[in-house]
C-alpha cells in the first residue's frame, strides 16, 4: 500500500471517528502531504492552544464583499460550525502558507511562505515591526513606507554606535546596525516628521525635538 492510500484511509478514519480536525487538505503531491501533516491538529490540542480572548488584541476590517460570496462564507461558517471572523482568518492564514514573498536574509533573497516571512518579521511593537519589514521585505514597501525608511537611514539618531544597547542583529550595507531603542522612542515624533516633509524632493533627516 502506497503514502497516498495510507493517507486516505486515515483520512476516512479521522472524518468517522470526529478526534481529529482536518484543515486544508487539497491535493496527494509532495506539497500536500507535507501540508495535511501540519494542518492536522488534535481537537482537544487545538482547545487548549486556542488563547482567551482576553490574550487576543484584535482590529476591525471592514470589507465590501459580492452578495454571492458573502453568501458562500456564511455557509462556509455554518458547516464548519466557525464564526465569520474564524472562516475569513482561516482563508487568509491558508493563502499566507501556500503564497511565496521575497525574503531579504543573510544578503541574499529567496521565497519564503508569507506566513515564515510575517512571523520572523511579526512583533506587539509598531516601530519594531516596521524596521524589520523594511530589512526583510524591501520589495513590498509601499512609497511612503520606504520614506519613513529612507529618513531612519539618513538619521544619525536612529543608528547604532559603541554605545548602543538595543540593536539590529543585522547589518545594512553601507550603514551599519539600526538603533531599536532610538527609533522606538521617537517613532510617533518621525512619523510626524516624514508626514511634514512628504512633498519634499529629497530626504529630510530627523533630528530629536528636545
Amino acid at each position: 500500500m502506497g503514502d497516498d492510500e495510507i493517507l486516505l484511509l486515515y483520512l476516512l478514519y479521522v472524518n468517522c471517528n470526529h478526534k481529529l480536525i482536518v484543515n486544508a487538505w487539497t491535493s496527494l503531491d509532495a506539497k500536500g502531504r507535507i501540508r495535511f501533516k501540519r494542518k492536522l491538529i488534535g481537537a482537544e490540542e487545538m482547545a487548549k492552544n486556542k488563547p482567551s480572548q482576553g490574550a487576543r488584541k484584535t482590529e476591525t476590517l471592514t470589507l465590501r464583499l459580492d452578495p454571492k460570496v458573502k453568501m458562500m462564507i456564511e455557509m462556509i461558517s455554518r458547516i464548519r460550525r466557525q464564526s465569520i471572523t474564524g472562516v475569513v482568518e482561516a482563508a487568509i492564514e491558508e493563502i499566507a502558507f501556500d503564497l511565496d514573498a521575497p525574503f531579504f536574509y543573510k544578503n541574499e533573497t529567496n521565497n519564503w511562505s508569507l506566513s515564515s516571512a510575517i512571523t520572523e518579521v511579526w512583533s506587539t511593537d509598531e516601530s519594531e515591526r516596521f524596521i524589520n519589514m523594511c530589512y526583510h521585505l524591501p520589495t513590498l514597501l509601499t512609497y511612503e513606507e520606504q520614506r519613513i525608511w529612507e529618513t531612519i537611514k539618513a538619521s544619525k539618531v536612529f543608528l547604532a554606535t559603541d554605545t548602543t544597547v538595543m540593536e539590529t542583529f543585522w547589518e545594512i550595507e553601507g550603514i551599519g546596525r539600526i538603533d531599536r531603542s532610538s527609533v522606538r522612542i521617537w517613532w510617533t515624533y518621525l512619523l510626524e516628521h516624514v508626514d511634514e516633509h512628504k512633498d519634499s524632493r529629497t530626504i529630510v533627516p530627523f533630528e530629536p525635538p528636545f
